[in-house]
């Protein structure tokens, strides 16, 4: 089938579903077409017969009926005696009426039917009509003509819409085809666009805002690369300028500290890069296990609190996060870096109910960059927050995990829950 065009198939397919449906159809109708038939047909018999009835005299003639005027057993005149198929004479039709209770009869003789009608008048006189399996084939030949004809009209009828409609269907999916593989070569800067309101609007919907996205995030990539070689220009440039001016003796040995020390912001900013991209790969949920936050978080302040003069109040509860706890540390401490940078005095950290709350008690972050702030090398106020937020973000959708900031009380909170 996948070397078959689709209006092919769907002719084919509808061409078999109709003709099952209609093999099916054709089946339950004879069944029911068949009755109908034998009814119909001893309605015209009792039809011709009151037409016979109220012209004794001179009774009419039928293609498909005949009839017999008999008195005391003894035919008086009969008419196409042919329909019976010398199966029975008009003496033995006269016998028979003699002895007959009722007023209809139906006789097989040799898988043929016969059918009958009797009008009883005084004087002992007799009007029998009759009729064969003439008018059943007659009226049969017909129905089946006319199924046949409806049948045909009904695949030829339903192909050609079949087929209009595939063909304005393919054609929009090949447009939308086209315009898909030209995404790349114009750098995904041509939005998509495709009439109607049907699933492959959708379709084109769907793929616009994945190119919208893309496109965005192609963007983002230029601009953190543009950063990251901005950022690590400077302590290259310095540790080059030092190296050379030690080397030439302009410069004494014991300024190798500050080598060291740019080194050292080079190897943390590589760190940052390798946490963001591994991320990335961490897809596997088998590698996840319930973490308990408040561990993670007594390590990240115990580790911290010697080095500042900030001040650290906790309170956390036994509340457990579902991932990776190497994750959660770098995410967490990227957090109270952050703090540190700009606390006056303390950093309130608080857990409850899977609810975890970071707050310091510094500036509030303009509402300008406010919804900049997990963005990597977003410039603020203050300076950069570089990939550490950036991190931090990634971190918490990656683990299912709703992350916000926000101006509170003299100062930032930063709260992550489960979403």
């Amino acid at each position: 089938m996948k070397e078959i065009k689709l209006a092919t198939q769907l002719n084919l397919i509808f061409s078999l579903v109709t003709l099952l449906t209609s093999l099916i159809f054709i089946v339950a109708l004879n069944r029911v077409f068949s009755e109908f038939r034998v009814s119909q047909n001893e309605l015209q018999l009792s039809a011709y017969l009151n037409e016979v009835s109220s012209n004794i005299a001179n009774p009419p003639t039928s293609e498909y009926n005949g009839y017999i005027i008999a008195q005391g057993g003894n035919v008086v005149t009969s008419y196409h005696l042919e329909v019976l198929d010398d199966a029975f004479t008009a003496d033995e039709v006269a016998d028979m009426m003699l002895v007959w209770p009722g007023q209809d009869r139906h006789i097989e003789v040799d898988g043929d039917d016969y059918y009958f009608w009797i009008e009883r008048r005084p004087g002992g006189i007799n009007v029998i009509v009759f009729t064969g399996e003439d008018y059943l084939s007659v009226f049969g030949n017909a129905f089946s003509l006319l199924m046949r004809i409806s049948f045909i009209a009904l695949v030829l009828l339903g192909n050609l819409i079949i087929l209009m409609w595939s063909r304005i269907t393919v054609e929009r999916i090949k447009r939308l085809q086209g315009e898909v593989q030209v995404l790349r070569r114009n750098n995904y800067q041509e939005p998509i666009e495709i009439d109607g309101s049907d699933e492959i609007t959708d379709l084109a919907k769907t793929i616009e805002k994945m190119r919208q996205e893309i496109q965005h995030s192609e963007k983002s990539k230029q601009e953190m690369l543009q950063n990251i070689s901005h950022d690590f220009k400077t302590p290259i440039a310095v540790i080059q300028s030092y190296a050379e001016a030690i080397g030439d003796g302009i410069s004494d040995i014991s300024e190798a500290e500050v080598i060291v020390k740019q080194a050292e912001m080079l190897n943390q900013k590589v760190k940052q890069l390798l946490e963001l991209n591994k991320l990335e790969y961490l897809k596997d949920p088998s590698e996840f296990e319930d973490i308990r936050i408040k561990d993670v978080i007594i390590n990240i302040v115990n580790n911290q609190k010697y080095r500042t003069n900030i001040t650290f109040v906790t309170e956390l509860d036994d509340s457990t996060y579902f991932g990776v706890k190497e994750n959660f540390y770098t995410a967490f401490s990227n957090i109270i870096d952050n703090a540190l940078r700009y606390a006056k005095s303390k950093i309130v950290i608080t857990l409850k109910n899977k609810k975890l709350t970071f707050f310091n008690d510094g500036e509030s972050i303009s509402h300008q960059f406010i919804d900049h702030v997990f963005k990597p090398y977003e410039k603020g106020q203050k300076g950069q927050f570089g990939l550490g937020m950036s991190i931090v973000q990634k971190t918490c959708a990656h683990f299912n995990l709703l992350l916000k900031v926000e101006n509170i009380n003299d100062g930032v909170m930063f709260t992550i829950e489960p979403l």
